[in-house]
């Protein structure tokens, strides 16, 4: 299961940090709460990072492992509802249409090209027999 939004995301882990609380009286680790919730720990362990950040939840470490606690839980009404997904759309776009222009420059060069057939057989002939090609004489020989 993936989260679908950041503000989502804060009130699962919370309700996850007390039913973990509430079964075994203690406050969870990342692998208890993916296994009451679902969800890898890679996932959890961004989530809990940006959740701390914001002092929605505290990380108690001890040793070799991290604990996570209820902070200021209200804070999650200020997030965000929806994540930015759009951005990433917009710049696969905005790539596209620069791939998109470039190739019709390199056809219009091409095309005002009059040896257009010579290049194109000369091209043919260095990807079928690459030796064919003369090899530029090094300077230091």
């Amino acid at each position: 299961m993936m989260l679908k939004d950041l503000y989502e995301g804060a009130h699962l882990f919370i309700a996850g940090i007390r039913i973990h609380e509430h079964l075994h009286g203690r406050p969870p680790t990342l692998g208890g709460l993916a296994q009451i919730l679902k969800v890898s720990e890679e996932e959890l362990s961004l989530m809990a990072r940006r959740l701390c950040d914001e002092k929605i939840v505290t990380a108690v470490v001890s040793g070799a492992e991290c604990r996570y606690g209820i902070g200021d839980h209200t804070r999650i009404e200020a997030l965000p509802r929806h994540e930015q997904a759009p951005k990433m759309a917009d710049e696969i776009s905005r790539f596209q249409s620069r791939r998109d222009s470039r190739l019709r420059e390199i056809e219009q060069s091409l095309g005002e090209n009059k040896d257009k057939k010579r290049i194109f057989s000369d091209l043919e002939k260095a990807l079928k027999d690459p030796s064919s090609q003369q090899k530029k004489k090094n300077p230091l020989d």
